[in-house]
């Protein structure tokens, strides 16, 4: 989708209802927490000096989605988690384009939440 290069953190997509389980491991203090990033619909930590953003995805009756604050939903494609390389989940060609591509309309429903 786009030429390697260097990138600053790392994104992943976290299928769950809620971050009890992130926040147990955060809790630990094996990694270092990014608390001005902790958000309804998103954790960060450090690790090896490298940013991890986790963000959630939850499911209801109409599919998978991330909830912005309650302000935004960002409902993400059936296909979400149906890609695996080497035994890892990691999102389809369509979550990321459609994410991208709904980015400057997400920022316009976010301003001034």
């Amino acid at each position: 989708m786009s030429a390697p290069r260097a990138h600053g953190d790392v994104d992943l997509l976290y299928p769950a209802d809620g971050f009890a389980v992130v926040d147990e491991f955060l809790a630990r203090g094996d990694v270092q927490e990014i608390e001005a990033k902790r958000f309804p619909h998103k954790r960060a930590f450090e690790i090896d000096g490298i940013m991890v953003e986790l963000f959630l995805v939850q499911t209801d009756e109409t599919g998978s989605f991330t909830d912005f604050w309650g302000v935004a939903r960002h409902d993400w494609p059936a296909d979400v988690f149906a890609v695996e390389v080497d035994g890892l989940r990691v999102a389809s060609a369509m979550a990321v384009t459609g994410y991208r591509a709904g980015w400057e309309d997400l920022q316009s429903k976010l301003q001034g939440r």
